[in-house]
């Protein structure tokens, strides 16, 4: 056999070295043809009618403070009642003054949208006899002018209601104040409805609010901005919930307008309302807390004004989180609400790194240094956002000072944010309204053109890969302004010459002609080329003339710049190319390369604790066979795989019963630790007819004493469940409403545990009261696919069921300690519950509606059983949908629940990609789920995770399995936030394999898995105690033998059920004996008897020297090596070429300019 193994290795290698040569040809060609595509590449343009405008505000560009009847606003009266530091509008960038030189400057740019704002103390003025505000005709007619110059440039206006400059008298004369008075509803519509009839007929798009989120939270929660409120946990509530019913009757006047008079509003003419946010990234996306804070931020953010106009009410994490302060609409404020839009608006500059304030140990800021209410609520930590990889932070002031200390670029975060508002309603239009870099005083500065092409490009990907509508792109801003308090922050596409008085609180100059210069900086002139070609390529920075150098890009054009990274990307191919070469012509077959164990080569092992339980696990149904023999009787699954024709009892199964001594002595000889085994409720005890009740059975207790003895005889931890599925089937038949539906089982239960107690207390050191009793809930009462069998749907059983197996947990968890206290059981031990849970990743982690769905996975799931042991009562999340149908726990049961657990115990095997069933995305509609949790739960959890292995198709029964290692850490992170100092038990994990003996699968799943479990002990440093592979034999899989799980093969086809270790078993030996993942050769390890040894004989050729046919192990050539590196440099010497060749061109017109220069100098 071993002559023939070789010859068919031979005749591998030489397969694989001609697909090598195939390979490695096809590299050439490709290289030879990588060129010309690059050189070659398609512009990035924007369709035609795309806008490209720029943005502005009143109060920080107008100027003109108190001139044509302007009344001051509450800016005006906040920037003089502050420290020196905050200065004021008085003059600004003097547009009152010079609006129209600045729109022929518009034009020249080449834009075709100007956004700007409405002074409303300039365009109506406060009557102190009406109390109400009145039209003042110089202001109107000033804007009156403003749009018409805009129209005779061809530049569409975009006007803005309200940015943030209320007039004073409303803030000053209302009580309550301003916007903390439900009046300034009516005062706002008089206002809105006084400009739709004035400049109704000359503008088509008009915005109610400018980040309503920005103003209420600075002016009414923190206080850094007007009027300066702070230190409430109620006020931005109110101020929110008055501006979004103000924006909802302003949209209703604006609607009725526009149906009632057409010559007032154009037919096209649309509203809506410019909301901002950042990006929200988690601090890390492997841990739910962090995911859960990432996408809480953007529901308080965006969502807290998104999510009323979508739904008509806030977001539910809201009005979780926020209780009784967040205010409630009327039926009719929601009815106005819901679709006061005709198009999004979105304003973006920065993004964000996200962890929880509170449970994150990585907080930097606790939640109690956050300020009251709003920001309190949300409940994060953004400190960490510089960490974000490529991002850039603002320019800094002339004191090395950040001027925006909140910035931080991050191109990405752009398309996420615009693929989150996207989501909310995928059939709207979006308008982007506002971005731009935080500057400084520089002209040349290349960090905001940096910005500015790597953000549009975003843009560019939304509109054309992404087809996201999105009509128009603003700039923010046209100009340097007023930036809410100082001066020294430049988001201008056009430098201004500030003057230093130009912040005075009072000022009275007049600036002159000359002064305030507008300035183009290389921004300008890129988004000149940009809003002119509507393509994003094909333009030139030229370096300044005469002394103002700009460092780093001296007339390199975009192409050739893109051409020099394709130059560096081909040194490194090169580099990378030539060290595969010199690490495939090192590589030597080797005892590891041999086999697919992922080795170490030259480096540390990876070990774990010594004392770190290592162990396997079966069931009694599964493995112990002698269903009928010393006096056991049958259990819900005896009845149920006989009332199905399709499945397959457990009559003899693995016959545990009478081998489990040769069992112990394998599991001994593999070097475990720890043997987990459940009792068979059934077996130990007896249905006593006369006193209705179960009784101890002598004979089944004296087996379950005979497998401990010989645990404790080889040195193996025993850990024992209680209930592993298998009621006994006359407490089904006999108990009114059946088995667990009936709340006296809490009763039987625990006579059950007093007994397994007090029989095996001082034999075994780690308890659990159930297994999955997710898993035998949904099937047995939710899908009614699983025993016992006979159930309906129901959209009540699933939650009866866990309910009344919470409370019998509960009290056989508190009955245990009081035996501990007796010492009837052995102090050292402790008790848990194994629940289980796959991990579930939103299917795009930018929509919002994925996201919940995911952690709506997990809380539905594991949070079911989980949180009432934490928090003694069920997740809000079910609370909420699933209402009064969720049971309630008395307050005798809630505190018996809560901390009813010694150790948290976890079964994980797969992970899943997860999406709302009621998404468009959706396989799976909402009502084909199955009544009651499924339904509640409401996602469609299908799909698997991209990079997931999956069992072969010829392995149908296996299809529910994806192993995508990532998620089994995902999941240990998540159940360890919940409570960060108990200790984890990993109680089941494995590869649902078939009737295959050298199954390669199942060691590259046990090998990634365990691999998971060591970072977590090691790298997270989380307590967990113990692995317990699923599982030791192959076993009945409820109703079912062709799923095989075992470490060992079991051959059901012969009385004796020899049992043959895969090689999984064999490397797992190696871990357990030596508790370190490396170093082992999988030929030297010897295991089993001789005669199953003998058995497989006919299979000796288990070590492939391949995985997957990926020829690891078979050493490279020298002429493979030579022909792998000349591919590099072909590769890197073509892309060279070229780039030189754009770099002259560019440089040839550098030149010539120079020598122009130069000779006007001379």
């Amino acid at each position: 056999m071993r002559q023939s193994h070789s010859r068919n290795l031979n005749e591998r290698d030489q397969e694989i070295r001609s697909m090598r040569l195939l390979h490695l040809l096809c590299g050439v060609v490709v290289s030879a043809l990588l060129v010309p595509i690059y050189a070659g590449d398609a512009p990035r343009c924007f369709p035609d009618d795309f806008m490209f405008g720029s943005a502005t505000a009143s109060y920080q560009v107008e100027g003109a403070w108190n001139e044509g009847g302007r009344t001051p606003s509450i800016w005006d009266d906040y920037c003089r009642t502050h420290s020196k530091k905050v200065s004021c509008a008085n003059v600004a960038d003097d547009f009152y003054h010079r609006f129209r030189d600045d729109v022929k400057l518009m034009a020249d740019t080449g834009l075709q949208s100007s956004r700007f704002s409405v002074s409303w103390s300039r365009a109506m003025n406060w009557n102190p006899t009406t109390k109400r505000m009145q039209p003042n005709p110089q202001g109107l007619a000033f804007y009156h002018a403003l749009v018409d110059e805009l129209r005779a440039n061809n530049i569409v206006p975009i006007l803005t209601l309200y940015h943030w400059d209320l007039p004073l008298e409303l803030h000053t004369e209302l009580s309550p104040q301003g916007w903390l008075n439900p009046d300034i509803v009516d005062h706002y519509v008089e206002y809105a409805t006084l400009m739709f009839h004035e400049l109704g007929d000359k503008v088509d798009m008009w915005t109610t609010f400018n980040e309503p989120l920005t103003f209420t939270t600075a002016g009414y929660a923190s206080g850094a901005g007007a009027p300066g409120l702070k230190k409430s946990e109620t006020y931005a509530y109110i101020v929110a919930h008055n501006v979004l019913r103000s924006h909802a009757a302003a949209v209703k006047a604006f609607r009725d307008l526009k149906a009632g008079n057409p010559t007032v509003l154009h037919e096209k003419a649309r509203i809506g309302i410019t909301l901002n946010s950042d990006a929200a990234y988690p601090l890390n996306p492997n841990n739910t807390l962090d995911v859960l804070a990432a996408e809480r931020k953007m529901q308080f953010e965006l969502g807290w004004f998104l999510s009323p106009l979508v739904t008509g009410d806030y977001p539910a994490i809201m009005r979780e989180r926020v209780g009784d302060r967040l205010p409630r609409f009327t039926l009719e404020e929601t009815a106005m609400l819901k679709g006061s839009y005709d198009l999004h608006m979105l304003n973006h500059y920065s993004s964000k790194l996200v962890t929880d304030c509170g449970v994150s140990l990585k907080s930097k800021s606790p939640c109690k240094k956050l300020g009251k209410g709003w920001e309190r609520d949300l409940g994060v930590d953004i400190s960490h956002s510089n960490e974000l990889p490529g991002s850039r932070r603002s320019s800094k002031d002339r004191h090395g000072k950040l001027n925006c200390g909140w910035f931080t670029a991050y191109p990405p975060g752009y398309l996420q944010t615009i693929k989150w508002l996207h989501a909310t309603d995928p059939k709207t239009d979006i308008l982007l309204t506002e971005n731009g870099w935080c500057g400084n005083e520089e002209v040349e500065n290349l960090d905001q053109l940096w910005y500015y092409q790597e953000y549009v490009h975003q843009v560019y990907k939304a509109v054309q890969e992404d087809n996201i509508p999105v009509i128009g792109y603003t700039a923010w801003s046209w100009l340097d302004n007023y930036e809410w308090g100082s001066f020294s922050p430049r988001f201008g596409l056009f430098y201004v010459n500030f003057s230093s008085s130009t912040g005075d609180k009072d000022e009275v100059y007049e600036p002159q002609p000359t002064g305030l210069e507008r300035i183009p900086r290389p921004a300008a002139k890129w988004f000149s080329h940009v809003a002119k070609t509507k393509c994003l390529d094909g333009w030139t920075y030229e370096r300044p003339t005469r002394g103002e150098k700009a460092a780093g890009l001296e007339s390199i054009s975009d192409q050739t710049f893109s051409h020099w990274m394709l130059a560096v990307i081909g040194v490194m191919t090169v580099v990378a190319l030539i060290a595969m070469a010199a690490v495939g012509r090192n590589i030597m077959p080797t005892p590891c390369s041999k086999t697919v164990c992922n080795c170490a080569i030259a480096s540390a092992s990876r070990c774990f604790p010594s004392d770190f339980l290592f162990g396997t696990a079966t069931a009694a149904f599964q493995v112990e066979g002698a269903w009928n023999i010393s006096g056991r009787e049958p259990s819900i699954w005896d009845d149920y795989c006989r009332s199905q024709p399709d499945l397959q009892c457990a009559d003899v199964a693995d016959d545990f019963y009478h081998r489990y001594s040769e069992d112990v002595q394998r599991m001994s000889s593999m070097g475990l630790n720890s043997f987990r085994f459940s009792i068979s409720w059934s077996r130990i005890m007896h249905w006593d007819i006369q006193n209705r009740k179960m009784v101890p059975n002598p004979e089944g207790v004296a087996f379950y004493h005979a497998l401990l003895d010989d645990l404790q005889d080889k040195g193996l931890q025993a850990i024992v469940t209680l209930y592993h599925f298998d009621l006994p089937s006359t407490l089904q038949t006999q108990l009114e409403p059946n088995g667990w539906l009936n709340p006296d089982i809490v009763t039987h239960f625990e006579d059950f545990a007093t007994l397994a107690f007090k029989e095996y207390g001082h034999k075994v050191k780690y308890w659990a009261t159930f297994n999955e009793p997710l898993t035998f809930i949904s099937g047995g009462y939710g899908s009614c696919d699983a025993a016992p069998g006979g159930m309906t749907q129901s959209d009540i059983n699933t939650y009866t069921v866990a309910h009344n197996v919470l409370r019998s947990h509960a009290r056989a968890a508190a009955l245990f300690r009081d035996l501990k206290q007796s010492e009837l059981v052995d102090t050292g031990a402790r008790i848990g519950i194994v629940l289980n849970a796959e991990y579930g990743y939103p299917i795009d982690v930018s929509n919002a509606l994925d996201v919940a769905a995911a952690e709506r996975k997990l809380q539905f799931d594991l949070g079911w059983f989980l949180m009432p042991l934490v928090t003694g009562d069920y997740p809000e999340i079910m609370r909420e949908r699933v209402g009064e149908r969720l049971p309630r726990f008395s307050a005798e049961e809630a505190a018996l629940v809560k901390g009813s657990y010694d150790v948290l115990m976890l079964n994980h095997y797969y992970s899943r990609q997860v999406t709302d069933c009621d998404s468009e995305r959706s396989n799976i509609s909402c009502d084909d789920l199955s009544l009651g949790h499924a339904r509640d739960r409401g996602i469609d959890d299908s799909r698997v995770p991209n990079g997931a292995r999956v069992p072969p198709a010829t392995n149908p029964e296996c299809s529910w399995l994806a192993g995508y290692p990532d998620g089994y850490l995902a999941t240990i992170k998540w159940l360890h936030a919940k409570d960060p100092k108990a200790e984890i038990l990993l109680t089941e994990n494995g590869w649902c394999g078939n009737d295959e003996v050298d199954n390669q699968d199942q060691l590259w799943y046990f090998q990634a898995y365990v691999e998971q479990v060591y970072k977590a002990v090691v790298e997270e440093e989380i307590p967990i105690i113990g692995y317990t592979a699923w599982s030791f034999v192959d076993n009945n899989e409820w109703g079912s033998y062709k799923p095989r799980f075992g470490l060992h093969y079991v051959n059901y086809t012969t009385p004796e059920l020899p049992r043959v270790p895969r090689p999984a078993a064999k490397w797992f030996a190696h871990l357990s004996t030596t508790k370190c993942l490396d170093n082992l050769d999988l030929e030297t390890v010897q295991m089993g008897t001789n005669e199953e040894q003998e058995a497989t004989a006919t299979r000796e050729e288990l070590h492939y020297p391949e995985a997957g046919g990926n020829g690891v192990g078979v050493p490279w050539s020298l002429s493979e090596v030579i022909l792998l590196v000349v591919v590099g440099l072909v590769i890197l010497g073509a892309i060279t070429c070229e780039a030189m060749r754009e770099l002259r061109q560019s440089s040839q017109g550098s030149s010539e300019e120079l020598q122009v220069l130069i000779t006007v100098e001379d």
